[in-house]
């Protein structure tokens, strides 16, 4: 009898070893890819499409004001990013997160042409049309993605869909190398026109000023251009990708996902 119960006590150590084994492992999936809950989150709720359509809402309100102020002798102009600002790629995100094992590039995926308008969009797009002012495109997608790019945004009905309008990441003759920093494209477009409007989801969108964020993750700049805010810059969700990922990191490339996690939780505060 003594020794049954030994055996039952052994049996249960086992049993709560094992489940406390699979929780672990459980947990250890859960964190294994930081981008589950941000993607979720972005296709899933409502608040996603409430915040796009704010966005766009007072984009146009913003326009009106620069068009019944406007005293300059240049067309008027706004500048947008592509990704994540006008159309949205995470179908993308999802495949990479469903099939771990699936190299499927970046360029595979853009090539296709099938990213869909976000909410709000293309109407302020159509918008900024009908006011008389001119829409550009301002995106570090690189420049063997012209075609596919001006292709996907034609296919979703965006007026100003042209070489003229579109400035990519490779324009060498306002950028010095394949740069990311979009300042020489921007100065590009205010040569003929006068900018009064930039909407994106990367604060770099907006102004050189944001780059650098080694420093409280750039937290001072905004600080310092917060009347633009709501006014010039309009900001969009990304909660995906971003150069404000870099920092979290520590400028650190090819960690894993769990070296990823131990960095994240090391700049969480509790107060």
């Amino acid at each position: 009898m003594k020794a049954k119960i030994i055996l039952l006590a052994i049996i249960s150590v086992i049993i709560v070893s094992c489940q406390s084994s699979q929780k672990a492992t459980q947990l250890s999936n859960n964190e294994h890819n930081s981008k589950l809950i941000a993607v979720a989150w972005y296709q899933n709720s409502p608040e996603m499409m409430a915040l796009y359509y704010q966005g766009f809402n007072l984009a146009q309100e913003r326009l009106d004001d620069a068009i019944a102020s406007n005293k300059q002798s240049k067309p008027l102009a706004v500048v947008a990013d592509i990704d994540e600002t006008l159309l949205n790629n995470s179908p993308f995100e999802v495949n990479s997160i469903k099939n771990t094992n699936d190299q499927t590039s970046w360029h595979e995926w853009s090539s296709k042409a099938g990213a869909k308008a976000l909410p709000g969009a293309l109407e302020f797009a159509k918008y900024i049309q009908s006011k008389g002012a001119e829409l550009f495109y301002i995106t570090n997608r690189d420049d063997n993605e012209r075609a596919a790019t001006l292709k996907n945004l034609i296919s979703e009905g965006f007026p100003f869909a042209d070489d003229a309008h579109l400035l990519t990441k490779s324009d060498l003759s306002y950028s010095t190398g394949s740069t990311s920093s979009k300042v020489g494209r921007r100065a590009k477009v205010s040569e003929n026109h006068e900018i009064v409007l930039l909407l994106g989801d990367n604060l770099n969108d907006f102004s050189e000023a944001f780059e650098d964020r080694s420093q409280n993750y750039g937290k001072e700049a905004v600080e310092k251009f917060r009347d633009e805010f709501g006014e010039k810059f309009i900001v969009l969700p990304n909660p995906i990708y971003g150069a404000w990922e870099k920092p979290l990191y520590d400028y650190k490339s090819g960690l894993t996902e769990e070296e990823k996690t131990t960095l994240l939780k090391s700049k969480l505060r509790t107060e």
